[in-house]
């Protein structure tokens, strides 16, 4: 009698809605080409979907669509076209061999692998898995233009080299949460994601989490390109202990021009530049109502020499104002790139079983070394709901006003969880849940 499989079919549906309004001020509206305003409205639409257990070898169909819209576009240095603008997204259409249930594993499609750090690839994957922790894989095919291009360049009007190859090495052990490995390293050819040059890059990636004894904590992440410049694109090592009593530890992160171009905003008047930064951290709970912190950060620019050094100490009260809740006080100094600073930050954070809320007030004082001076102010407000188990959401605000702009976001999003799925802990949820 043939075997009857019982495929089991799920995903998730999610709108969000992201609009700011800003308004340049007096004498800064020189930089930005006449124009007074650098609105955005953006609407995002997400259907993910699996089919699982089409047969013997647990095979599943993968799927991801996204769609996003843009109202206004967005004012920057070399885009000064405030145009509608709208990108569909086909990230996800494969079918897979699972390797957590398979010594022979293979993936076929458009799919992700964040193993060898490729956003999306249109071709296949073949790997082998010598133990329950340890596996080997090969891959090739194209890179998606229309998901590696930045998101506000037209990927049918830029030349992008797609071809994308490579292979990887990855363990992984989930023996429990105190004791957890996880290591990958990769050496692969592809472009770019989010980049701004028009370059293939073959490169070294290497990314690991190990966890030991439930206090130690160490992680890192490298990038190296080989070609078409040996360079060190990214770089990260972190290291972290933690009792019942004291949490301490910092890392030091390297990142490219590229890295700072993308972030950059029109108000920054810097030349992009790759940064260093150091920072180290420590809190101690001197009572179960009462945590001491403090934290010191330096980043160099390698372009000029500048740096910024933050010096901040803070204070935190849990369940002072609820058994669910904690406020935080805390103080710091900066001496930024091009100012000195001081600020102050109070902050409200309460989660249940139903609702998250945290809001967050940010005062600083900033004196440049022009001799001109600016007050800032920052206040962020999100909240996470959960309905049901089926049934989510989130919602974000944020002010901001100074001598040179004034701005506020706001970011609502709404899911629904379909199929045969477990449902996720209901513990606090990550600040603004990723759309």
């Amino acid at each position: 009698m043939p075997k009857a499989w019982a495929v089991d079919f799920k995903g998730d549906a999610r709108i969000g809605h992201y609009s700011r309004q800003v308004e340049f001020q007096g004498s800064f509206l020189g930089q930005t080409a006449g124009e007074t305003n650098n609105d955005e409205q953006v609407i995002n639409l997400q259907l993910r979907a699996t089919a699982e257990d089409l047969n013997d070898s647990e095979d599943r169909i993968l799927f991801d669509f996204r769609d996003k819209r843009d109202g206004f576009g967005k004012l920057e240095r070399e885009n000064l076209l405030l145009s509608n603008y709208e990108r569909r997204e086909l990230r996800l259409a494969a079918y897979q061999r699972p390797w957590e249930r398979n010594r022979t594993y293979f993936t076929v499609g458009r799919f992700n692998l964040p193993e060898a750090n490729i956003v999306a690839n249109d071709g296949v994957e073949f790997g082998y898995r010598t133990s329950k922790a340890s596996r080997y894989g090969l891959f090739g095919g194209q890179g998606a233009k229309a998901v590696i291009a930045p998101l506000y360049v037209d990927p049918d009007t830029r030349e992008i080299p797609a071809t994308q190859f490579g292979a990887y090495y990855n363990y992984e052990t989930k023996d429990t949460p105190e004791d957890s490995s996880y290591l990958t390293n990769a050496v692969a050819q592809a472009p770019s994601y989010d980049i701004t040059d028009a370059q293939n890059h073959l490169y070294y990636y290497q990314q690991g989490l190990f966890t030991f004894s439930g206090l130690h904590r160490l992680g890192s992440l490298v990038q190296f390109d080989f070609s078409p410049k040996a360079s060190l694109r990214r770089g990260y090592v972190s290291y972290y202990y933690q009792t019942e009593r004291l949490r301490a530890g910092g890392y030091v992160n390297q990142t490219t021009t590229e890295d700072y171009l993308i972030k950059q905003v029109i108000q920054d008047v810097l030349v992009p530049s790759a940064v260093r930064t150091i920072d180290a951290d420590i809190r101690y709970r001197v009572t179960p109502s009462l945590s001491i912190d403090a934290s010191v950060n330096r980043g160099t620019r390698t372009a000029d020499g500048k740096s910024r050094t933050e010096y901040a100490a803070g204070l935190l009260f849990p369940k002072v104002l609820g058994d669910t809740s904690s406020t935080r006080l805390q103080l710091g100094v900066r001496q930024n790139f091009l100012s000195k600073d001081n600020f102050t930050k109070i902050a409200y954070d309460y989660w249940g079983k139903t609702l998250s809320v945290g809001v967050a007030y940010t005062l600083s004082n900033e004196s440049y070394d022009d001799g001109t001076t600016n007050k800032r102010s920052i206040m962020m407000v999100d909240a996470g709901i959960f309905v049901l188990d089926d049934i989510r959401g989130a919602l974000g605000y944020e002010m901001e006003s100074d001598s040179k702009v004034k701005a506020n976001a706001l970011f609502i999003m709404f899911g629904y969880k379909f199929g045969v799925s477990a449902s996720s802990p209901r513990t606090r949820p990550a600040r603004f849940e990723e759309m």
